[in-house]
C-alpha cells in the first residue's frame, strides 16, 4: 500500500514512456520512484503478449487494449484507434515496428521553437537505446542498449516466388531495395521491417527497461491504478489521486511525470482543472490553470485498405509477404516518403478466391484534431475529433497512393498472385471510399504539445515541463509538435530517455 507515502518522483502511466522514465530514474538508489499503471502487470507475460514472431490478433480482442470509438467526419461511421492498457502500453500490444523518426521530423520540432530537439541532438539517444543485431557494428547504430532490434530478413536471403515478384515489381517502378531504413532520411523503396524482438520474444519497454530492475527497493510499481487527478498548490503539484478497485488513494512527491499517452495525459490534466477554461467550465470543473492547448493539436496516421482478388481458391503460405514495407512519395518534392505500404495476409473465405489486402498508411496529418473530456468520470473514454483526411492535401496524397498501388499490383509481374481489384471497385468514387473506410495506424500524438511560450497551443516547454507549474512534466507521444514520418514508439522512447536524463541532472 502506497497511499499517503511520499516519493521523489511519481510516474503516471506505465506505457512505453513510463517504463523508460521509471527504470532510468530508479538507477539512482536515492531516488524513490512510484510508477502507476491503469492496466495489469501480468507476471509471467501471457503468450499472446510475449510472442514476437507474429502480430497476434487475439491481443486486439483482449482486455489489454482499449478501443476508442471515433467518428469519421464524412459519413459519421465509427472506427477504433487503439492503445495498450497493460504494463508496457503500446509496446506490449503493437506490431513491434521499430522505426526511427526522420531527420526532417526532428529538425522540424526544433524549427518550431524547441531548441535542443534537432536530429543531431536526439541521435545519441536513438543509438544508445538499441542493440541492433544487424547494424550494431556500425557507428550509426547501437550495440549495447536495452532494446534488442532485428530485421525479419536480409537482402541476400532466399525469396519465395511471391516475395521475389513483389521485389522485382518494386525495382521495375524505381523503388530500390534498402538494407537499413533507420537512417536520417530513408529513401523511397522496399526494405526489411525492423522489430524490437529478441530470440522470438517481444521486447516491450516493460521487458527492456523494467524486468531486470523490479527488485530495486526504491522502485514501486502499482498496477490497475487509474489516475484520476492532480492536486495543485501554488505553482506546484502536491499529490495525485488514483483509483484501484473501488477505492481512491493519494500519493505525494517532489516531482510528477505524466506518461499516460496521447488520450489520457490530456484527460488527466483536464480532470485536474488544467486546460482550456471553456471546456472545463462546460463540465463544471474548476479551472486551476488555463492552458488552451491541452487536448488540442491531435494528429494520427490514416490508412486505407485496398483489396485484390487472388488467382485461385487454393491458398499457398508463400502468398504472405512478411517483413517487407514499401515507402512511397505521393509527391516527388517531399523530403520523406509519406506512405508506408504493407501487404497483409490473405483473407480466406470457403468457396471464394482469397482476398489479398494491401494497406496504405499516410504517415503525416496536415489538419489538427482534438481530444476532449466526455465527462468528469476518469473511467469514461475521452472524445476524439481526428481531423484525418479532412485536408485536401492529405486526401489527394491518399488517392495518389491508391492509384500507385493499382498500377503496382495489376501487372504481369504479379499476375500469378493477384487478380482484379475488388475494393474499391474501379468504377466507384475513390475519394468517398477513402473517407468512409479509413482507419487508424494507431500513432496518435500531439495533445500536450511541446512549444515556445509564444505559442498559445504549447503545453510543455523544451524541457517538457508544463507551463505554469514547477514540478509537472509530460514525457510521452502527446508532446510531439508534429507526427513523425514513422511508427511513433521509437520517438516516444527517445523522448522518455531525454526526460529521465534531464531529471537526473
Amino acid at each position: 500500500m502506497v497511499s499517503g507515502k511520499v516519493f521523489d518522483v511519481i510516474v503516471m502511466g506505465g506505457g512505453s514512456a513510463g517504463c523508460v522514465v521509471a527504470g532510468r530514474l530508479s538507477e539512482d538508489p536515492d531516488c524513490k520512484v512510484l510508477l502507476l499503471e491503469a492496466g495489469p502487470d501480468p507476471q509471467p507475460l501471457p503468450d499472446m503478449i510475449a510472442d514476437g514472431t507474429k502480430g497476434n490478433s487475439a491481443i486486439l480482442e483482449s482486455d489489454y487494449t482499449v478501443m476508442y470509438p471515433t467518428k469519421r467526419e464524412f459519413d459519421g461511421s465509427i472506427y477504433y484507434p487503439l492503445a495498450g492498457r497493460i504494463i508496457g502500453g503500446g509496446s506490449s500490444v503493437n506490431m513491434m515496428g521499430y522505426v526511427w523518426p526522420t531527420e526532417h521530423d526532428l529538425d522540424t520540432w526544433e524549427e518550431l521553437g524547441n531548441p535542443g530537439w534537432s536530429y543531431q541532438d536526439c541521435l545519441p539517444y536513438l543509438i544508445s537505446m538499441e542493440t541492433d543485431e544487424n547494424f550494431g557494428h556500425t557507428s550509426s547504430h547501437g550495440n549495447n542498449g536495452p532494446i534488442n532490434v532485428t530485421r525479419k530478413f536480409s537482402l541476400d536471403a532466399p525469396r519465395s516466388g511471391m516475395i521475389a515478384a513483389v521485389v522485382d515489381r518494386a525495382i521495375e517502378l524505381g523503388l530500390p531495395l534498402t538494407a537499413d531504413t533507420n537512417v536520417p532520411n530513408p529513401p523511397e523503396g522496399i526494405g526489411a521491417s525492423i522489430s524490437n524482438v529478441k530470440n522470438g520474444l517481444r521486447q516491450s519497454m516493460a521487458v527492456a527497461y523494467l524486468d531486470n530492475v523490479r527488485s530495486r527497493e526504491n522502485l514501486t510499481i502499482v498496477s490497475n491504478a487509474l489516475v484520476h487527478s492532480l492536486k495543485k498548490s501554488g505553482n506546484r503539484i502536491q499529490e495525485v489521486t488514483y483509483i484501484q478497485g473501488n477505492q481512491s488513494y493519494t500519493a505525494s512527491a517532489d516531482q510528477f511525470v505524466l506518461t499516460a499517452g496521447v488520450y489520457h495525459s490530456p484527460q488527466i490534466l483536464q480532470l485536474s482543472g488544467i486546460g482550456p477554461v471553456n471546456d472545463l467550465n462546460r463540465l463544471g470543473i474548476k479551472p486551476v490553470l488555463d492552458l488552451a492547448g491541452v487536448g488540442q493539436n491531435y494528429q494520427d496516421h490514416a490508412n486505407v485498405t485496398m483489396t485484390f482478388e487472388g488467382p485461385s481458391e487454393d491458398f499457398r503460405p508463400d502468398w504472405v509477404v512478411p517483413g517487407f514495407n514499401l515507402r512511397y512519395k505521393s509527391n516527388s518534392s517531399l523530403p520523406n516518403a509519406d506512405f508506408h505500404i504493407y501487404m497483409r495476409a490473405p483473407i480466406i473465405v470457403e468457396g471464394l478466391k482469397p482476398m489479398m489486402p494491401v494497406v496504405l498508411n499516410l504517415i503525416e496529418n496536415r489538419d489538427r484534431g482534438s481530444v476532449t473530456l466526455a465527462s468528469t468520470n476518469p473511467q469514461d473514454l475521452p472524445i476524439i475529433n481526428d481531423a484525418m483526411l479532412t485536408n485536401q492535401g492529405d486526401l489527394s496524397a491518399m488517392l495518389s497512393a491508391m492509384k500507385f498501388i493499382e498500377k503496382f499490383i495489376l501487372h504481369e509481374t504479379l499476375a500469378e498472385y493477384y487478380g482484379r481489384l475488388i475494393l474499391p471497385s474501379p468504377t466507384e468514387d475513390w475519394s468517398e471510399f477513402a473517407l468512409s473506410t479509413y482507419d487508424s495506424y494507431h500513432h496518435g500524438v500531439g495533445t500536450c504539445m511541446m512549444g515556445p511560450s509564444s505559442d498559445e497551443m504549447a503545453v510543455v516547454d523544451a524541457n517538457l515541463k508544463v507551463y505554469g507549474l514547477d514540478n509537472l512534466y509530460v514525457g510521452d507521444a502527446s508532446i510531439m509538435p508534429t507526427v513523425t514520418h514513422a511508427n511513433t514508439n521509437v520517438a516516444v522512447v527517445m523522448i522518455a530517455e531525454r526526460l529521465a536524463h534531464s531529471l537526473r541532472k
